[in-house]
């Protein structure tokens, strides 16, 4: 990774009109990729058709879903671009990077765009400034992990150390925006990505975030509710609810009682549907 400045954009002002209405009034403005790594092997239940419908129901500003890994047969090519990518590693880390490439190096995706997962859901009306404002869990800390993620954090604080950039975890789980042109350079090819890989959504914003990020707490930020449980209290979830954003399942969250809740939150079907 090299080391470079980026200028800081004011945020443009988004309409709070439901994306649909937003459509026929932006006068042909440009919808952002929502760019989203896919790979149908590990997917549990029906997270991605979950996480669509939440993207239609909530965000407030134009936009377009590109799909980079593998297809289901609800999907509506007409209304979501699809981008195939076989899987190339067992180990995420490796294998998300490599989705990335696939999306920096494609004309269907736009400049500036949104990063985000099939289990990552958008809970209650979104603007692109929820998604703007950086966001972190704290410093980098490999301690708390183990495996090939605790691997691939080693090396990413060890690649940021040696340019003298901070090390804040911005691994929320939540979506973020990445633009193409910062990348240029930043994460050559090499060997040891595809051992080990590399935390680039930290690498990304260590080397260009420059205002103070917002540190989550999920018992009283505003912004994300992880669900880590099989069967978590449903009266405290929706309570919760109410004061955030966006929600994300770990592996241990999903469970015939979250498929429930997505399925009553997200009952419409959206244009990404067959």
């Amino acid at each position: 990774m090299t080391t470079k400045k980026k200028t800081v954009e004011k945020p443009v002002p988004v309409s709070a009109e439901p994306v649909q209405a937003l459509a026929e009034t932006t006068g042909g403005a440009i919808s952002l990729s929502v760019v989203i790594p896919y790979c149908k092997e590990y997917a549990q239940g029906n997270e991605l058709l979950f996480a669509l419908r939440s993207w239609y129901k909530n965000a407030r500003f134009p936009f377009r879903i590109v799909v980079i890994g593998d297809r289901e047969d609800w999907m509506d090519s007409e209304n979501l671009t699809f981008i195939e990518c076989p899987r190339v590693s067992d180990i995420p880390s490796v294998d998300t990077l490599h989705k990335l490439r696939v999306a920096l190096n494609s004309a269907e995706v736009t400049e500036r765009f949104i990063w985000s997962n099939d289990d990552i859901y958008l809970m209650n009306p979104v603007s692109l400034a929820h998604i703007e404002l950086p966001k972190v869990l704290g410093p980098l800390n490999p301690a708390a992990y183990n495996g090939h993620y605790r691997a691939a954090m080693e090396r990413t604080i060890k690649e940021l150390t040696e340019i003298s950039r901070p090390i804040l975890n911005y691994g929320t789980h939540t979506p973020v925006i990445f633009e193409k042109k910062n990348f240029s350079g930043q994460f050559p090819e090499d060997p040891e990505q595809y051992k080990i890989g590399i935390l680039f959504t930290s690498a990304y914003f260590n080397l260009f975030n420059e205002v103070h990020p917002v540190k989550l707490d999920w018992k009283t930020d505003p912004f994300l509710l992880p669900v880590v449980s099989k069967s978590p209290n449903e009266k405290l979830v929706n309570e919760l609810l109410r004061n955030k954003v966006f929600m994300n399942n770990a592996r241990s969250g999903y469970s015939p009682w979250l498929e429930s809740f997505l399925s009553r939150r997200f009952p419409d079907k959206c244009p990404c549907e067959l």
